[in-house]
């Protein structure tokens, strides 16, 4: 890993440039190792967010660095529209789309050969946790999302106060420190998973 990929452990520490490519890079890296490339926006935000605090408790350090705040659906990465949908279509890294069925998945059109801020042990835990995710519906991610912790402080206080609440993800990492679900289940396949390693070397609301 790079000096840049480890510099900066609190987000706010951090160029608003390098979280919005932190967070780009975990999105192509989780829509890479999904089914057909494709996840649905609101299943997205929550393999991020279990990415993110998987990595917090594993290595000291979220993977994202960016800020998620509790909606009625659960953690969503703040802002995500511009700062995720926007920028993952800007780049032409994938685009949102819309199916009969009202549903409206990210797929992935290209994925960057080289990624600056994750390593291989972290393409790993990224294919891990979308495994986890992967065959979800929106609703079922939801629903597991409502268990932790810290969406239920943060949900409780936007509330109270009419305004979104950032979720504390060290409060939030209790639901993963002696339950680890996405490594009771089978990794994709090898080929698939060294692949991914391999190829390894936002503003705040």
């Amino acid at each position: 890993m790079n000096q840049k990929s480890v510099r900066g452990q609190n987000r706010y520490d951090m160029e608003p440039e390098e979280r919005s490519e932190r967070l780009i890079e975990a999105a192509s890296a989780i829509l890479n190792a999904a089914p057909d490339r494709r996840l649905n926006i609101v299943v997205l935000n929550k393999a991020l967010f279990y990415l993110d605090l998987a990595s917090l408790r594993d290595r000291g350090a979220t993977i994202t660095h960016n800020a998620f705040i509790a909606i009625q659906h659960g953690p969503v990465i703040a802002k995500y529209p511009k700062r995720l949908v926007g920028q993952l279509e800007g780049l032409g890294i994938a685009k949102q789309i819309s199916q009969w069925d009202g549903s409206k998945p990210i797929v992935l059109e290209s994925c960057r050969p080289h990624f600056n801020f994750l390593d291989s042990d972290a393409m790993i835990l990224a294919s891990a946790v979308t495994n986890f995710f992967a065959d979800a519906s929106s609703r079922q991610a939801s629903d597991y999302s409502h268990e932790n912790a810290g969406w239920k402080r943060a949900w409780v206080e936007s509330q109270r106060t009419g305004k979104p609440s950032v979720v504390n993800l060290r409060v939030a990492m209790q639901q993963i420190i002696e339950a680890d679900p996405w490594m009771e289940l089978p990794l994709i396949d090898d080929e698939q998973l060294l692949a991914a390693a391999d190829n390894a070397d936002g503003d705040d609301w």
